[in-house]
């Protein structure tokens, strides 16, 4: 399976995201792109973090807050709007993959930064959102994540289990339990998706990451951050979009702020 294929043409990401669930597009952003997505996140990641302080905050986003989710120990998400980053999505470069896939009424759902800290530990497995109906429709999700600087390995770059969107349907495979996919449990894996079943278990991919490429994936792909084993903050902004008729719901839910007295 080539990861590393460069500028490949609307069809291939295309297909890649049917049969795989995603796929990279390396060096898709310019250089002044990345460095002002990563000026922005650097500048309100400070802000939240030191206004969360010493509050209580647990793992996951209904023990988080609206400005900030801990996703696994050390790795933050921060909610920034294109406005805060100052972009228009609709003339990113990753856009006509978008709507090449969702629908030119495609619509943004969540943006922000990512960064894990170093020693932070891999994530367990885990989907963005659930499948809709027992049988495999289209994507109704798409998630972008661009490398703010080059990541190698030691980083712990996204890893997928290749294909496994066909696999993680809990309404097809009654074995699987929709929270225990989308909610991080340490028991979900690529495993667990062929239980019972003749399927093969999905391959592990990862890949290392040059500044200003992309990860495209399918929400419904079973997939996690790796282990930061070098001594540097790993960031990634991410743009999520989703179908304009499908309303997501599992991402940002906690009702508090952490601006509140």
């Amino acid at each position: 399976m080539d990861l590393t294929n460069q500028q490949q043409p609307h069809k291939r990401v295309r297909s890649q995201l049917e049969s795989d669930g995603f796929s990279l597009l390396h060096r898709l952003c310019e250089p002044a792109l990345t460095e002002q997505l990563l000026k922005v996140s650097r500048e309100i990641q400070v802000d939240v973090k030191n206004t969360l302080g010493k509050k209580q905050i647990g793992i996951g986003s209904r023990a988080g807050y609206q400005e900030i989710v801990q996703r696994s120990p050390g790795r933050w998400d921060i909610p920034i709007t294109p406005e805060q980053f100052a972009i228009v999505h609709q003339q990113m470069p990753w856009w006509t993959f978008i709507t090449d896939i969702l629908g030119q009424d495609a619509e943004h759902a969540f943006s922000g930064v990512v960064s894990s800290e170093p020693v932070s530990p891999e994530q367990h497995w885990h989907i963005d959102s659930p499948h809709e109906a027992t049988e495999h429709l289209p994507a109704h999700a798409i998630n972008v994540l661009i490398a703010l600087t080059d990541l190698p390995l030691a980083m712990g770059p996204t890893e997928f289990a290749c294909g496994s969107h066909l696999l993680t349907n809990h309404l097809a495979n009654p074995t699987l339990v929709s929270d225990q996919l989308v909610y991080q449990h340490a028991e979900t894996s690529p495993v667990l998706l062929v239980n019972g079943t003749c399927k093969a278990t999905p391959e592990y991919c990862s890949s290392t990451m040059s500044e200003g490429s992309c990860l495209i994936f399918d929400d419904r792909i079973l997939h996690r951050g790796m282990a930061n084993r070098s001594g540097s903050t790993r960031r990634i902004a991410y743009f999520s979009y989703r179908r304009k008729d499908y309303l997501p719901y599992t991402h940002f839910e906690s009702p508090r702020s952490v601006f509140d007295a």
